[in-house]
């Protein structure tokens, strides 16, 4: 009877030490997954929301994207909601290794008035970068080429895994573009492919921080290159 009973309470002790075993073999994958994945994505298709969406994660220590979003205006004028065009954005945040893997994309048809005023941003703005008390001011670059299916102006192009432009489509329509860390178009949600530079994939493949991408808020590039602090446009 006793050698039942100690089988029995053995059996038991291995049950359980099988059970906490699987238990916490569960939570360590469940931490790896969220440490170098950051979960579920975050999104939102609110174009009502924008302004609140991008000060979020530009403002946020926790869930701060790597950029200023200079390319992107300020605020969604009205013109572009009183039109049978609604404005289409999707905001993808995800929190991964290292660098966060985002999605952001706007399209705006606007009022010849804030067409004009928006396009005038964007070709002369003057955007203030900071640094320990030293100021400089950069531009967006305009390119016109066979990359893209219309003009662009770029903030970063195939930067340490990133691109961000506005794109002119005409007939006072804008789309405006950030991707980070999705180098395969075909992990992108909603931003279409044909307004993608037309060497994306492979850009961001061999991308390197000496290939001469372009950055404008990076004024010095070595293998730890200079990133200027751009402030909070979207209060």
């Amino acid at each position: 009877m006793k050698e039942k009973k100690t089988a029995k309470v053995w059996i038991g002790i291995l049950i359980g030490l099988g059970v906490g075993a699987i238990v916490v073999t569960g939570a360590i994958i469940v931490f790896v997954y969220y440490f170098f994945t950051g979960g579920p994505a975050q999104t939102t298709d609110n174009a009502g929301s924008y302004e609140e969406t991008m000060h979020k994660y530009t403002n946020e220590v926790v869930g701060k994207v790597h950029t200023g979003f200079f390319t992107f205006p300020e605020t969604i004028p009205e013109s572009a909601f009183v039109n049978d065009f609604a404005p289409e954005f999707y905001f993808s945040y995800r929190d991964t290794w290292d660098d966060p893997t985002c999605e952001v994309y706007l399209k705006c048809r606007y009022s010849d008035a804030d067409y004009a005023k928006e396009t005038d941003r964007l070709r002369n703005g003057e955007f203030e970068l900071g640094d320990d008390g030293s100021k400089v001011v950069n531009h967006l670059e305009y390119e016109d080429s066979k990359r893209f299916m219309h003009p662009v102006y770029k903030a970063i192009d195939c930067d340490n895994h990133s691109y961000e432009y506005a794109m002119d489509l005409g007939n006072n329509e804008i789309a405006y573009i950030y991707t980070s860390f999705k180098d395969d178009p075909r992990s992108l949600k909603r931003i279409p492919e044909e307004y993608l530079p037309d060497d994306y994939a492979d850009s961001l493949m061999k991308n390197t921080y000496d290939n001469g991408g372009f950055n404008v808020y990076v004024t010095e590039k070595t293998d730890e290159y200079k990133l200027y602090d751009y402030g909070d446009r979207f209060k």
